[in-house]
């Protein structure tokens, strides 16, 4: 959610009459997120949220579109993209596909309490137990040979050390295969900017365009590599533990399941790590973007190998 499409005022208010929201009374790019041009538009009937998409052509855009539809008739607070005068949930705008989506309440939470972590946990539980209804089958694009590609073409760029780091790392999630776990639809970036509250009420999951089909653990580690950290970066187990237990009333895991979850979140930290790293070494143009620091990752990553292996 960056701004890398520079709209103007007239182009917005004339994209929007195909909604018949056609008075438009301000509009702010949105800087959190780096993947998509986003902005917030005030008009009389209410706030909306336009997305133009940076990677997607409409025909590839279309699954996740779909996905979204079918997730919001279960829970509202999934992101629906609305649809135009001619029923199309998506349009071309500046060259590039574009849907808009109704603004949902609430506010990302900076610090994420024990109750942020076990609503987050239900409600991903939740999503990975519907997903045998969804008909979405994009394999991750994020795999461990996408990994192993991207890391070497960014080991290069790294200290001594953190190349020793990556390449025992990889070395290590090369030896194992996840097969075998359970299997489907993740959202794969389920961070706590991609949710939103009101006081305790969550009210917004958001972002599904890294959504993928892999193991439903993966997806696990990665919502706890973010949501179990705190402002200095310090992993907490408590946190895991509290997640664990919510996730685990909704969707029941098997004990394989849970013994893989070490390897899991090291993976996890690894692809972020890495995928940091590539956009940090080769940024895209944009006139409001955020960069993450692929730094929290390799930290964390040294945090999981030390813990469980005094375990």
């Amino acid at each position: 959610m960056s701004v890398y499409t520079s709209l103007s005022h007239a182009q917005i208010e004339q994209f929007l009459g195909a909604y018949k929201l056609a008075s438009l009374t301000s509009y702010v790019g949105i800087s959190a997120g780096i993947e998509n041009t986003n902005y917030l538009l005030s008009t009389p009937q209410g706030d909306f949220v336009l997305t133009l998409y940076e990677h997607f052509n409409t025909a590839e855009l279309a699954p996740y579109l779909d996905l979204l539809v079918q997730i919001g008739q279960s829970e509202s607070y999934y992101p629906s993209p609305l649809l135009d005068i001619q029923q199309r949930h998506s349009q071309t705008l500046a060259g590039k596909p574009v849907a808009v989506f109704k603004r949902l309440a609430g506010k990302s939470v900076v610090q994420a309490t024990l109750n942020h972590c076990q609503l987050v946990a239900s409600a991903l539980a939740r999503f990975h137990l519907n997903t045998p209804s969804l008909g979405f089958s994009k394999k991750n694009p994020r795999s461990i040979e996408w990994i192993q590609v991207t890391a070497q073409q960014v080991s290069a760029h790294l200290s001594v050390q953190d190349s020793l780091l990556l390449n025992d790392e990889l070395n290590y999630q090369l030896q194992f295969t996840t097969q075998h776990l359970a299997q489907g639809i993740i959202h794969a970036d389920l961070f706590r900017d991609n949710v939103l509250f009101v006081g305790e009420s969550l009210t917004g999951m958001l972002d599904f365009y890294a959504a993928c089909c892999d193991c439903f653990l993966l997806d696990v580690a990665i919502t706890l590599n973010d949501w179990c950290v705190d402002e200095y970066g310090v992993f907490g187990r408590r946190q895991q533990d509290a997640f664990m237990q919510a996730y685990k009333q909704v969707r029941n895991i098997s004990q394989q399941e849970e013994e893989w979850l070490p390897f899991l979140l090291r993976r996890a930290c690894l692809r972020f790590w890495v995928s940091r790293l590539e956009h940090k070494l080769y940024p895209r143009a944009g006139e409001i973007t955020q960069e993450k620091s692929p730094e929290l990752f390799k930290n964390l990553l040294l945090q999981h190998r030390h813990f469980y292996a005094h375990q």
